[in-house]
This record gives C-alpha cells, structure tokens and sequence, in this order.
C-alpha cells in the first residue's frame, strides 16, 4: 500500500520503569495514524492489527508504541513512539521538555479559536537500514489541544522536511510574514480488522486519494488536516482528524505561535 506522507519516525523499546505510571490513552490509535499521516513516503501499514491489540500490547510493555515500515533507499525502515514517562498534562513542563530536546516550540496554553493545552509528549524515531541496523535518530516534542472533544497536535522537530512533487502539487500554499506554510487534507477509511476495502478504494489508495487503515472498531471515513512550515532550522505541524479548520484559520493559529 501506498502513501505519500513525510514524516520518518521511530519507535524505542519497552521500558519496564516509570512509564508503567499511567496507560495507554483512549486515542492511541489515532496517535498512531496521525504520525502514519505526516510521512511523506510509501507506508506498508501492518495490515487487520487493531488498536485493541496495539492498546494490550502497549500496557503490557508499560509504553507507548507504534511501528510502521516504509521503503525506500539506504533507509529500509522506521519506528518510532512516544517517550516512556515522557507525557504530562502539565503545561508548565514544556519548557524541561524544549531543553531536554534543544528545540523552540512557544506553545500558547490556548489559541483564540478555543483551543486550550491538553497534554504533551516526547516522541523518539529510528531509522533502519534493511538489515534493521540504526542509520539515524531523530526526536520531537508534540503538544495537543482540545476543543469540542476534537484533538489538534502541535509538533516540532529540529531540521528541514522536504515536501515531494506530489505533495506540491495538491497542497495550498500561503506565504505569511516571510514564512511559506503548506495545507494539506488527507482523506482516511479505518475498517475493522475482518473488513475489506472495495475495488473503488482499492483504486482510490493507489491514486493517492485515499489511505486505508486497518483495525478500528467499525468503518469509519475522516479528514486529517494539516499546516506545515519551516522556520529557523525546525519543522513546524498543526495536525488532526476532522478539525474541519481551513487553511487560513490554521495559519492563523500558527501566527500565535511566537
């Protein structure tokens, strides 16, 4: 299956220590699939694993774990996962957090649109070379909000991430204050793990238009938006699942990032 999203990440092993402190959230799942999303590369998901399997799994490592493989080039593969112990409710963590990873994320507790702090967490990423050796690592530290139970996960990660041509293509771009952000909308199908797609969203994966996800608990159709800058050295997301937010309302959200 194929995917045209951007993002290489990794996951760490278990750690059997302090991350045993809290469990797996109710949106584990959509985590998961958020970080699927942002990876602008093909994606072999790990076909009918459900989230209730990922969920059991997590808990019983006493972390939090996502894997997905990708093709191509030296880098063979990449997983990647929240940081054991790494997540807090408390906004006031985030500044440790920025240190502990030598990035600038100016989190606002809450955006003018209603968007208030929820939680925050390290993510750390591996990438493999086919003989699952370590080529490299990278981290980043995401922030997520609430509004009206819909969750917005803010990101940030040292580097520049290079768009491709077909991500160029059907993006809206909106160049604000010298600063060029990118817009995208995914269109996701999550089927239950004995469901099979039809020949027409067979066709419409292949196409690009569409991305299939196997495991969820009925058939479900979501949006995943998401705004993507560069700016000082670091790459920049607003990110989440039927946000329903244009273009212009997430640029505007990230005019409150300073």
């Amino acid at each position: 299956m194929q995917n045209d999203h951007f993002k290489d990440e990794q996951i760490q092993n278990a750690i059997y220590s302090d991350a045993c402190s809290y469990d797996p959230p109710a949106d584990l799942k959509q985590r998961i699939d958020a970080q699927i999303a942002q990876q602008k590369k093909e994606v072999i998901f790990m076909k009918k694993m459900s989230v209730k399997k990922v969920a059991v799994v997590a808990a019983a490592l006493c972390a939090l774990t996502a894997t997905v493989c990708m093709a191509g080039g030296k880098i063979a593969g990449y997983v990647g996962g929240t940081r054991p112990g790494s997540q807090t409710s408390d906004f006031s963590d985030i500044g440790k957090m920025e240190n502990k990873l030598d990035v600038t994320v100016n989190a606002p507790e809450d955006f003018d649109n209603g968007y208030a702090f929820s939680d925050a967490h390290i993510a750390d990423f591996d990438a493999l070379d086919e003989s699952n050796v370590k080529v490299k690592d990278e981290s980043e530290l995401n922030v997520t909000y609430e509004k009206n139970g819909k969750r917005l996960n803010y990101s940030v990660k040292k580097g520049a991430t290079v768009l491709s041509d077909a991500e160029l293509e059907r993006a809206e771009m909106m160049e604000q204050e010298g600063v060029t952000y990118y817009y995208l909308v995914d269109q996701y199908l999550f089927l239950p793990p004995n469901e099979e797609p039809t020949a027409e969203e067979l066709a419409a994966q292949d196409a690009g238009s569409l991305n299939i996800s196997y495991g969820s608990d009925e058939r479900q159709e979501q949006n995943y938006y998401s705004l993507w800058w560069i700016k000082d050295g670091q790459t920049y997301t607003l990110a989440g699942f039927d946000v329903d937010l244009s273009a212009q309302e997430m640029v505007e959200m990230a005019a409150q990032i300073k």
